[in-house]
């Protein structure tokens, strides 16, 4: 959220006060002694079209998430993560072609299976580096991440897949 705050070039009390927060209640979610709350990711989202400080907090509250590629090899090459997801979408095209969920598996430990575990595998690769490319695409072009995945919700909707 620090980042977030300095990049709008706000001080934590103009923060504060946008967000009807007192200063010392930033400074602790900023330092992690607070987590930041849903109404706090929501307003950076809706506000600065931000969608890093979402994944941030799913990361916080649950213990798992999306994590940002911040290491050595990375250095904010966006090709580098279009390459990364391009292989992850072939390993699971090929793992997924191996793989039949209608089957009625009688050991746990069959060959079957290990297909099915690889292919959850590769999937939680493709579903990383998916929502790292949308995150990406979203701030680099100005995309509205908010607006893509209403946009979806409602596909899936239409299509009678959810309710």
């Amino acid at each position: 959220m620090k980042e977030l705050r300095k990049t709008k070039n706000k001080t934590q009390q103009q923060l504060a006060v946008d967000m009807f927060q007192s200063r010392e209640y930033i400074s602790k979610q900023e330092g992690g002694k607070r987590k930041i709350p849903p109404v706090s990711t929501k307003y950076f989202i809706e506000k600065y079209n931000n969608p890093w400080l979402a994944l941030e907090v799913v990361n916080e509250y649950v213990g798992w998430g999306i994590s940002r590629l911040e290491g050595p090899e990375v250095e904010e090459d966006n090709f580098l993560l279009q390459l990364l997801l391009e292989d992850e979408l072939q390993k699971a095209m090929n793992v997924l072609a191996n793989v039949n969920l209608t089957a009625k598996l009688h050991d746990k430990h069959s060959i079957k299976i290990h297909d099915i575990r690889k292919s959850a595998e590769i999937m939680t690769g493709v579903i990383h580096y998916s929502t790292l490319y949308l995150a990406t695409v979203c701030e680099k072009y100005e995309i509205n991440w908010l607006k893509i995945w209403k946009d979806h919700h409602q596909t899936l909707y239409s299509k009678r897949l959810l309710n």
